[in-house]
């Protein structure tokens, strides 16, 4: 998913496998201070995930198990 996508609501919401690279991991600059329209990126491969916003969405909603 690209940037593009994301924001047309194509694909809405954070992915939470990579569709790129099947990566879990994802990097953030300062989540504590950054805006919500922050752009959440692949760990491994840059490519874009979702928001910050989608990010504590997720957050938000989560138990304490966690389902793939």
């Amino acid at each position: 998913m690209n940037l593009e996508q994301h924001q047309r609501g194509e694909r809405p919401g954070l992915k939470n496998v990579c569709d790129e690279c099947g990566s879990l991991s994802i990097k953030v600059v300062d989540p504590a201070t950054a805006p919500a329209t922050t752009v959440i990126q692949c760990g491994r491969c840059n490519a874009v995930r979702g928001t910050l916003a989608d990010l504590h969405d997720l957050a938000r909603r989560g138990t304490d198990l966690f389902e793939f």
